[in-house]
């Protein structure tokens, strides 16, 4: 283990050398690819989004042609010409391409709103309405005209995020359309503001080839909102009333009883930037089931949040650099709300939202009321109120609080307050740092004068595509524990370093067929708050390879120390003993092309987990044929063997989506699990005939293994047929 690390600490000395001997910007070279002030006109006629270009209607609309490969090969001219318009009117935004691409040649095998369309071609662009470059919207369409709308975290892109938009699209022989527009009430911005920011993207996924309309900084990701180009002229906006009802109406059928549950989103933006919302007797059902993977660890699992009320403007609400990647030690989990260990799920009877920003600053307050998970109270009031403030160009100020408690165990309460520097490193390599400090309270507890109930650390991002730097410290103390975050290990100093060097061949047989290829160290380092060692890891990936039919591998040699203060049940047969371990393991990991109809991703894993042989196999068998079938069977095997004991965990995994239409789609998931002992099924029938309309049926079961499959146990059932709108004012 010493000689590992030993490696990985010359390893990250290099890098930084590297660094520093990077020299002056190379700014200048790319300053061709780099878009000034754009003036956007506002149309007079409103165009028909119907994904066909009329004559006429996009001639008033400012015309794009200068689009350049970002990648592979950064300043090459694409194979498919776009020809993209820009415009506006007082109520939408519009972008409209013809992409000058074969029908052939086209990836499109999504057809369900709502799906993973991330492997398909695809046009789309983000959006910066304050070109403060810290924020923006993403919205993008495949040629099927299957939606993808998010935000951009500044560097961090949040899938979770929804809103109300229209696209169209059409295919034919030797190009395909589409028309986007998106409502000034589906958007937050400053009014009369000079500048907004605008980035246009086509994504080629055989060979996969990503092009843009922008490029201010080759050495960073395109689609940041540091890369994206000023626009101006946008005057004269409305967003009418500024009121959205969301009424509701679920018929929902479990083991004891039945129930016809109305609920209604009200949400009114009080300010073009500024909107408050109100949730009344919330319901989630027809929400997507989580995906339960095997735990091989001591610590319990975090699962992302999936419910559309949580979801909205969920960024507001993160703190300190830590996202679904990073969450021990987190601050809000909105899943804390809802959800009970000892009532499973708990209704809501009513919320209210205050998120936007008002000038530099943002802000995000929630409150939620909802049913008790004890019998101590009826009902519980749980609030988190989260603001930061930008005081200069990269720096960002920030503070949280939270109160309450789901299991309504006294007033509890965590304060926090974090920093964000978000800049450039000789002008040309991007970085992002944060900083901060969280403390939880009991106030009607007497607490010891010596309780530990701090959290704090600071991170650090060097975001380059040849050289990438990731580091990070983190303290949680014996006696953090808010109620309204998520932690599931405590008393704890920790350390992580990651870094790769990647090589993009310029010509040669290594060009032809590579689109890359990297060398990648990972560092990780716990301790007590003693400072007494309890674990370190060190994986060094000497090889990690990109090819140009968009196939992907690496080799990884991991070492582990691990330190157990008391024994480990790990399964019913192993027990591993407290005391010190050393031990390792070497992984292959591919995937084969995505844009194939047919493509496998594997990961086989070999060697030792404390004192037992170990070996790994993961495999996930996709089949696309065309639009309306995708088949998904994963299985996740793990094997252990010692002198004196045998096991084996199974985790298994059958997806079977159909999609009839882009309207209508019926999705399933099967899953097993022999370390929960468990099998769910869960089934959802979708149709969509509009943004603003949406009827689910769905059927969501679970049973008990313990007994085996022929005395199985259902623990959970739910049939629920649900029908929602969207009206707007």
């Amino acid at each position: 283990m010493t000689d590992a690390l030993t490696i990985q600490r010359y390893f990250v000395k290099l890098l930084m050398l590297f660094i520093c001997l990077l020299g002056t910007p190379v700014q200048a070279k790319w300053q061709q690819f780099t878009q000034t002030d754009t003036p956007i006109p506002n149309l007079k006629n409103k165009p028909k989004i119907d994904g066909k270009f009329a004559p006429g209607e996009w001639r008033d609309a400012k015309r794009i042609e200068d689009f350049v490969v970002f990648r592979p090969n950064i300043g090459e001219r694409s194979d498919y010409p776009v020809q993209a318009y820009i415009s506006y009117d007082s109520e939408f935004f519009y972008v409209a391409a013809k992409i000058s691409q074969p029908e052939q040649t086209l990836t499109d095998r999504v057809l369900t709103q709502g799906e993973y369309m991330w492997h398909e071609d695809y046009f789309g662009l983000v959006l910066d309405t304050n070109f403060d470059k810290s924020d923006a919207y993403l919205f993008h369409v495949t040629p099927s005209g299957v939606k993808e709308d998010g935000l951009v975290d500044g560097t961090r892109y949040i899938g979770e995020w929804k809103t109300l938009w229209y696209a169209k699209t059409s295919i034919e022989a030797q190009s395909w359309y589409v028309e986007i527009a998106i409502p000034m009430q589906s958007i937050s911005f400053e009014k009369d503001a000079e500048n907004w920011g605008l980035q246009l993207r086509h994504r080629v996924a055989s060979p996969n080839t990503q092009v843009y309309w922008n490029l201010n900084n080759p050495s960073n990701y395109a689609w940041h909102t540091n890369q994206l180009a000023p626009i101006s002229g946008l005057t004269g906006l409305k967003q009418g009333l500024g009121i959205e009802a969301k009424p509701s109406l679920a018929y929902k059928r479990n083991q004891s009883e039945s129930d016809l549950a109305p609920s209604l989103d009200l949400l009114y933006k009080l300010t073009p930037s500024l909107s408050g919302m109100l949730t009344l007797n919330t319901d989630f059902s027809g929400t997507e089931v989580d995906e339960v993977p095997l735990n091989t660890t001591r610590f319990s699992q975090y699962f992302t949040e999936k419910r559309d009320f949580f979801l909205q403007d969920s960024q507001i609400f993160r703190f300190g650099g830590m996202d679904d990647n990073y969450a021990n030690g987190m601050a809000f989990y909105s899943r804390r709300i809802g959800q009970g260990k000892e009532s499973n799920l708990l209704d809501i009877n009513w919320g209210t939202k205050l998120t936007g920003q008002i000038g530099d600053t943002r802000l995000g307050i929630l409150s939620v009321n909802q049913d008790s998970d004890t019998s101590r109270a009826q009902q519980t009031q749980l609030s988190v109120a989260r603001l930061t403030h930008q005081v200069a160009p990269a720096h960002q100020l920030g503070a949280i609080l939270t109160h309450g408690s789901p299991d309504d165990s006294g007033d509890r309460t965590l304060i926090g307050a974090d920093y964000r520097y978000q800049s450039t490193l000789f002008n040309d390599y991007p970085l992002v740092a944060h900083a901060f400090y969280q403390q939880a309270e009991l106030a009607d507890k007497v607490q010891p004068n010596d309780a530990d109930k701090a959290s704090y650390g600071a991170s650090l991002r060097l975001l380059n595509d040849a050289f990438y730097l990731r580091g990070r410290f983190q303290y949680i103390g014996k006696d953090f524990n808010p109620a309204l975050g998520f932690v599931n290990r405590r008393d704890l100093r920790y350390y992580e370093s990651v870094s790769h060097y990647r090589i993009r061949p310029k010509s040669g047989w290594l060009a032809q067929h590579i689109n890359y290829y990297q060398f990648t160290g990972f560092y990780y380092l716990r301790e007590n708050t003693e400072g007494h060692r309890q674990g370190q890891s060190v994986f060094i990936r000497p090889l990690q390879v990109e090819t140009k039919g968009d196939n992907f591998f690496f080799l990884s040699h991991n070492r582990y120390q691990k330190v157990l203060e008391r024994p480990f049940n790990f399964t019913d047969k192993l027990t591993f003993t407290a005391g010190e371990y050393n031990y390792s393991h070497n992984e292959l990991y591919f995937r084969t092309a995505n844009s194939k109809p047919f493509y496998v991703t594997a990961r086989l894993a070999k060697g030792m987990f404390y004192d037992a042989d170990f070996e790994r196999l993961s495999t996930t068998l996709n089949y696309r044929p065309n639009r309306h079938l995708y088949l998904e069977l994963s299985r996740d095997m793990y094997y252990y063997d010692t002198d004196t004991a045998a096991d084996k965990l199974f985790n298994t995994q059958l997806r079977v989506n159909i999609a009839f239409n882009t309207e209508w789609s019926w999705n399933n998931l099967l899953q097993h699990n022999t370390q929960a002992d468990s099998f769910s099924v869960f089934s959802r029938v979708r149709y969509e005939p509009s943004p603003d309309a949406v009827y689910l049926l769905s059927l969501n079961r679970g049973y008990d293994l313990q007994q085996g499959w022929h005395q199985r146990e259902q623990v959970f059932d739910e049939t629920a047929i649900k029908m929602a709108y969207t009206y707007r004012w």
